[in-house]
């Protein structure tokens, strides 16, 4: 909690501060080193400027206060903080609703949504997307940031049907999300990275999910996933081409897809838990091709 008598930090500052913060955390390869030490201030920060402003100021405050706790559960989440997380994820959703924005609302949803979906309450996560596209799906059909929030809360809703294995429910949300990724482009509205590109790495995550590794992989290397500008979604569409690899025992391109991974995120490969079951399945039957690569990057990510 910030102390009282901190001084106010003016609101284009602070907005400015944040939106660095975000900058670091999606686009360096070193985000943990740089994002990490100035998230307190932040919040001290967030903090000060809520208490001290009151009116339309305040409102704007609060819709930064809401994407600077969608910066904290998302890095909390994969440092293995999960109670500072939740309580990120419920700061955010309260700022979004104090703001009274129907669009701040719906990234804030999907914010919770993703820690919900990380912690297993795959249902509550599900039922959260259905609500927050709901209260999305009556708005201004022309606003492209309204639309880019309710497509990622679509590629989420996917995600969470096809773990349901609810294959009808996860192709419809899919093929929502693309009509509406037609429509916007590639965004980075609320730093949810919305458009083609991730349409088409989430299609091949959920096809992944649903048991289908050749389809996956079919969709994935079709994926032109430079043109993500998220550090974290290009190492997940990796991960997730490395564990279709796998999974049909083509271990040298598995291998190939684990180091593009880490190639892009090298801080992130050590915590990624797909990353660490993938290389430990791979050591299990390791060959004299895959081993000059393999056991390095099992040294690096702790599992040798």
């Amino acid at each position: 909690y910030a102390p009282p008598a901190a001084e106010v930090m003016p609101l284009a500052e602070l907005r400015a501060a944040v939106h660095l913060a975000w900058a670091s955390w999606s686009q360096s390869q070193h985000r943990y080193t740089y994002t990490g030490p100035v998230l307190p201030d932040l919040i001290h920060a967030v903090t000060v400027a809520q208490a001290a402003t009151e009116g339309d100021q305040r409102r704007e405050v609060l819709r930064v206060a809401a994407d600077l706790y969608l910066l904290v559960r998302s890095y909390a989440k994969r440092v293995g903080a999960f109670d500072v997380a939740l309580v990120a994820a419920d700061r955010a959703l309260t700022a979004a609703r104090d703001a009274d924005d129907p669009i701040y609302r719906g990234s804030a949803a999907w914010n919770l949504g993703q820690f919900l979906s990380n912690r297993g309450h795959t249902e509550e996560s599900a039922e959260l997307c259905r609500g927050a596209i709901a209260d999305l799906s009556g708005s201004d059909n022309a606003d492209p940031v309204r639309l880019a929030v309710l497509g990622g809360l679509n590629l989420l809703l996917s995600v969470q049907a096809a773990r349901l294995r609810d294959e009808h429910t996860a192709l419809r949300a899919l093929d929502d999300a693309d009509r509406l990724a037609a429509v916007t482009g590639e965004t980075d509205h609320h730093w949810m990275f919305f458009g083609p590109t991730n349409t088409g790495i989430h299609r091949a995550a959920v096809v992944l999910e649903l048991s289908r590794p050749s389809e996956a992989l079919r969709v994935g290397e079709r994926v032109e996933v430079g043109r993500a500008g998220s550090v974290e979604r290009r190492h997940s569409h990796y991960l997730h081409l490395a564990r279709g690899y796998a999974t049909q025992r083509d271990d040298l391109a598995a291998v190939h897809m684990l180091l593009r991974a880490d190639r892009e995120s090298p801080e992130d490969s050590p915590l990624n838990l797909l990353m660490r079951s993938t290389v430990r399945e791979l050591l299990a039957r390791e060959t004299p091709t895959t081993r000059p690569e393999l056991r390095p990057l099992a040294e690096r990510v702790g599992v040798a």
